[in-house]
């Protein structure tokens, strides 16, 4: 059960807050839970649990940020749930991924693709947890390995860009975990556990 906390940044590298995560393979696939604590633009606390089949199609997701909370379930041809105790549905599909300002949704898109593609995105807002569709494009750079403050990993490169905006970024995926996504997530704690990925080499220094 891979286990660790990342370093939560603005965009621009600046730390606002910490995700505390780890998961694991479970009964129908995979597993993720994490907590959230930032600070920037104003506080926030988030509890996230994401579950996917064998074939890194999620499954079932739920935010709880206090003030807000859905919970999702895919059934067919649309997600269904509740958000704020209130019945919701929205459209869903085999081309459809699901996102949250959480690494471990670009962990499961990045595991699900064979390559670079563009797909229809559920975005779930960070705070209202409101679902909104979006179009993605996940390229893939090839492979690589990265330095984090927690070591070495041999990593695929992955570059994010939302088709709306043009906004771009990398991020590294080794196994089941992003490593590094620059300016938003860094590693700052890390246990493989049983069947994480493992750490190729100490950081510099240690």
């Amino acid at each position: 059960m891979p286990a660790g906390r990342y370093t939560v940044m603005d965009g621009d590298g600046h730390p606002v807050g910490t995700e505390a995560f780890r998961c694991a393979p479970g009964p129908i696939g995979w597993r993720y839970f994490s907590e959230v604590d930032v600070a920037d633009p104003e506080e926030l606390h988030a509890v996230v649990d994401l579950a996917v089949d064998a074939d890194w199609r999620p499954v079932r997701t739920q935010v709880d940020t206090g003030a807000h909370r859905i919970l999702l379930q895919a059934e067919g041809d649309r997600l269904r749930g509740f958000l704020d105790g209130e019945a919701l549905e929205t459209p869903w599909g085999e081309d459809h991924e699901l996102d949250y300002a959480s690494p471990a949704y670009n962990a499961v898109t990045a595991n699900r693709l064979v390559g670079t593609a563009e797909f229809d995105v559920v975005f779930l807002d960070p705070r209202t947890c409101e679902p909104r569709h979006e179009r993605q494009r996940y390229e893939l750079a090839g492979e690589e390995e990265v330095a984090t403050p927690v070591g070495r990993f041999a990593t695929r490169r992955w570059i994010f860009t939302a088709l709306s905006s043009g906004w771009s970024r990398p991020f590294w995926v080794a196994g089941d975990v992003v490593v590094a996504y620059e300016g938003l997530f860094e590693l700052a704690s890390y246990d493989p556990g049983a069947t994480g990925p493992l750490v190729l080499a100490a950081p510099s220094g240690a």
